[in-house]
């Protein structure tokens, strides 16, 4: 997946063009005779070429659909040039203005390969900001997108069947209120949510998503959803967004072989990170590893039910820190609806293994499990053996002074909730070198740093 962007080596035919504002698209498209619109060289360009977009705001009443592909050692690139400020401000139209749908990006890349896109930012988007749609090897590469309806940027196999999107990469990019009531087309009824997450994978297969900064979106930060396969979505910020920070959610199929790793997720309005399937089969093959989950007002890794409650199989959390969350609101008194560390609240799960995390001061339990798992009538030492849930090697710090069971939830979702530390844990308090700024590493002498049991490798 750390495939390195190979640029144009090689190619010979390759072409320059520039764009500017005061461009004209009868010019030839040098830097000194420039073209004017965007839209003009995503019908020009071809294999090799690249276009380079001088600063200014670009104002479309169109989206921007790249005609042609590049290949492999020959991409298409649209750029910003150098460090000037390149915007597009697509605040001019929506999808009473024309055939635009708000599941188009201002962005299109529909149906092409080996295209790179990198230091523009879109703004004012009445549907989506960048979106690859049945497109394969595209890279999106530090571009901002602010002021959107649905995703900020998106991946997507329309045929949900992860036969059409595949080799993307999201690497580096800024997104900011996503899934804004603000930017509702004209004309369309207010509904329950506006459409989406921030930055969303649906269906889409080998895929990276990377190094992005994602933060003050009104739902979920990162999605990875459908039956999306073979990816990995690690060393992103996630912050202030109204839902969960990190999503994997299976539909209309099998969720499979996703890795979620090194992120940072905070002041999250919802959990830090969810495990769903809303309306798939099944969910399989996750891992969740070396990520900071801290001060989310919610749980700070959910297995939900919300939607729907499918099968999850062969989940690994291994060597989290998992810190100060399910607090709720600031000021909040009672227990937040979704609350602790780690929450097992659907019993639909096997060979779910959760150690070597440090899991501390979150509200009302560290690790705890929902009544489903008791209907059974089976003590859950018998209950997690049957269903291969292991719990160990975690390091634990527990202020809570709760009685058990808790009462939580949502209208048609509340459940009793009990702590379970699992085996082999170790209780020790938690002093990390700098908290206030961010600094996770564990102080020593905690039994967690150099310790094989609880997890040698620190964030």
């Amino acid at each position: 997946m750390n495939r390195s962007f190979m640029g144009n080596q090689g190619d010979t035919s390759s072409n320059i063009y520039y764009i500017a504002t005061d461009g004209d698209d009868g010019n030839p498209g040098t830097i000194n005779k420039p073209w004017a619109t965007i839209q003009h060289a995503a019908s020009i360009l071809k294999k090799g070429d690249t276009a380079y977009i001088r600063g200014g705001v670009y104002k479309v009443n169109s989206p921007v659909v790249p005609k042609n592909s590049g290949t492999e050692q020959a991409y298409i690139i649209y750029s910003g040039y150098n460090d000037e400020k390149v915007v597009i401000d697509a605040s001019s139209f929506d999808s009473d203005a024309s055939s635009f749908s708000i599941d188009m990006g201002v962005f299109e890349l529909d149906d092409v390969a080996y295209i790179c896109i990198k230091n523009i930012k879109i703004a004012n988007s009445h549907a989506k900001g960048i979106h690859i749609k049945n497109s394969n090897n595209i890279e999106v590469v530090h571009c901002t997108t602010e002021n959107t309806f649905a995703c900020g940027i998106a991946m997507w196999d329309t045929d949900t069947d992860a036969q059409h999107c595949n080799n993307n990469r999201i690497i580096g990019n800024t997104v900011i209120k996503a899934n804004t009531w603000d930017m509702i087309p004209k004309g369309m009824k207010r509904g329950n949510e506006p459409p989406h997450e921030a930055i969303s994978i649906a269906g889409a297969s080998n895929f990276e998503v990377a190094y992005n900064h994602v933060y003050n979106c009104d739902k979920e930060g990162i999605d990875v959803k459908e039956v999306s396969r073979y990816g990995r979505v690690h060393h992103n910020y996630i912050h202030n967004v109204d839902r969960q920070g990190l999503y994997a959610d299976s539909w209309f199929g099998k969720l499979t072989d996703v890795e979620f790793d090194h992120n940072v997720v905070t002041e999250c309005r919802g959990a830090g990170m969810a495990i769903s399937v809303e309306g798939g089969q099944i969910l399989v093959d996750v891992r969740i590893h070396h990520n900071l989950i801290y001060n989310n007002y919610g749980t700070g890794i959910l297995f939900g039910r919300w939607g729907g409650d499918g099968p999850r199989k062969n989940v690994n959390i291994y060597n989290n820190i998992i810190v100060h969350n399910g607090y709720g609101y600031p000021g909040h008194k009672e227990l937040f609806w979704i609350t602790g560390g780690i929450y097992l609240f659907s019993a639909n799960l096997n060979d779910v293994h959760i150690s070597n995390n440090v899991v501390g001061d979150n509200r009302a339990f560290q690790i705890g499990y929902s009544d489903l798992y008791l209907e059974e009538g089976k003590d859950i030492e018998t209950i997690f053996r049957e269903k291969g849930i292991d719990i160990k090697h975690n390091l634990i710090y527990d202020r809570n002074d709760i009685e058990y069971p808790i009462y939580v939830g949502w209208t048609g979702n509340f459940a009793y909730v009990y702590p379970y530390n699992g085996i082999s844990f170790v209780e020790w308090p938690l002093e990390f070198a700098d908290e206030a700024k961010g600094n996770f590493y564990l102080k020593p002498p905690s039994l967690a740093i150099n310790n094989d049991d609880l997890g040698s490798e620190r964030l």
